[in-house]
């Protein structure tokens, strides 16, 4: 078996043919090309024995060394699969099958970093959170003895809710070179190195000319330190970008967890920062151009009789500003009177009423047996009267038995009219 491996590796000197639609490779179902780079071509594909959709890479198998063995691709494969980071994307498979020789990994929707740099370089506090993000996956893999060996903006990608997700982690061993680090702490201090030229790239929107030179230890940190770009930004961030590439290990950082912390503080920092030199001006042009047109509103909201006035005189309404009104004394109050017409109101004299014989009692007419006195213990008056009439109401009219007692008048027990 690895005999016929070793023989379709050495027959296979070009790089492999694109894979067509729907093409099988081992159980996923090829649907779409989504990316190409150095190391081979990236597939949208669909895993049908997990159902779910998976990013498959195929590597370009000129690229393997003529020492890489299937054992240390799987040694390889297993140690990537053991990373666990919100930062990292996942591998789940390596595979060799006919001439084809693929890494299933985790699908990441989004944008490379590599695109999203304008040209004029990300805001300081974005350059900083990616920055923190990308030194978090690279501390966490570490730890695990994983190093990168080419953190670089291509293999960056930012998610739809813009987080940072690494790719291909130990690609870079996988097709390993003479160029590859022979020991972990050296890989590890490599990658801090690269996270430097990343983070000077991403603030000031170009390569550094000479990172590569710096890279490979022929030219000192100071070429990409001292260059136009990287004099221009915040100190803070300069100062973790010249620890990445510091050689001196009593200056520069030892471990991914330093300048995951460095980053993390200058992101808060630089939310809490006011605005620079540069938007200052741009904010003071701004409020100086709202100004001017407020000031041209008022001057055509303001009547033109007030534009108008005489010098010294205030505009009707309004004080002068050199000189108070003088006050007026408040007139004293005096209570108001209404006069009222002179009426003379006519007083009728009263006249009795003529006294009309009560028909209980007439005058010269004997004894009623029927009637009785009725007595108003309120008015202490009595009157005599028979079963239908007792007594006058205040109209002068006779009541009823009803209107008597309504008006408090009540039968006398034992008296009689005489």
């Amino acid at each position: 078996m690895e005999t016929s491996r070793m023989a379709v590796r050495s027959s296979s000197k070009s790089a492999s043919e694109p894979l067509s639609l729907g093409s099988i490779v081992g159980h996923y179902v090829v649907q779409q090309q989504i990316g190409a780079g150095s190391g081979g071509v990236v597939y949208r594909a669909f895993d049908h024995r997990l159902q779910r959709a998976v990013a498959l890479k195929i590597l370009d198998l000129c690229l393997l060394g003529e020492d890489a063995t299937w054992a240390q691709a799987v040694s390889e494969a297993r140690a990537v699969g053991s990373l666990a980071h919100p930062n990292i994307c996942a591998v789940f498979d390596v595979e060799e099958e006919d001439e084809h020789v693929y890494l299933a990994m985790e699908l990441v929707e989004g944008r490379s970093l590599h695109t999203a740099i304008p040209g004029h370089g990300l805001a300081c506090e974005a350059t900083m959170r990616y920055g923190a993000q990308i030194a978090s996956a690279l501390a966490h893999a570490h730890d695990k003895g994983v190093c990168h060996g080419d953190v670089s903006a291509r293999n960056v990608m930012l998610t739809l809710d813009d987080r940072v997700k690494v790719l291909d982690f130990g690609l870079a061993r996988l097709l390993a070179k003479s160029n590859s680090p022979a020991e972990p702490s050296e890989g590890a201090r490599r990658d801090l190195q690269q996270l430097g030229i990343l983070l000077c790239q991403m603030a000031t929107g170009v390569f550094p000319p000479r990172a590569l030179d710096v890279l490979l230890g022929t030219a000192p940190p100071s070429a990409v330190l001292e260059s136009a770009p990287f004099a221009s930004l915040p100190e803070g961030l300069r100062s973790v970008i010249a620890r990445c590439l510091d050689p001196d290990p009593a200056r520069s950082y030892q471990r991914a967890q330093q300048a995951t912390a460095d980053l993390e503080d200058g992101v808060q920092l630089a939310r809490m920062r006011p605005a620079g030199p540069a938007r200052a001006f741009r904010w003071r042009g701004a409020a100086l151009a709202a100004a001017a047109l407020l000031i041209a509103a008022l001057l055509v909201i303001v009547p033109r009789s007030v534009r108008k006035a005489p010098e010294g005189v205030a505009a009707r309404g309004t004080a002068s500003p050199l000189q108070e009104a003088p006050a007026k004394p408040l007139p004293a109050h005096r209570p108001t009177v209404v006069a009222r017409p002179d009426v003379h109101h006519t007083a009728k004299p009263v006249q009795a009423a003529p006294a009309k014989p009560h028909p209980a009692r007439a005058p010269g007419s004997a004894a009623n047996p029927d009637a009785r006195v009725w007595a108003n213990t309120k008015s202490k008056v009595y009157h005599c009267s028979n079963s239908a009439l007792y007594g006058k109401t205040q109209h002068g009219r006779y009541m009823t038995q009803a209107q008597a007692r309504a008006a408090g008048y009540h039968p006398a027990r034992n008296e009689l009219c005489r």
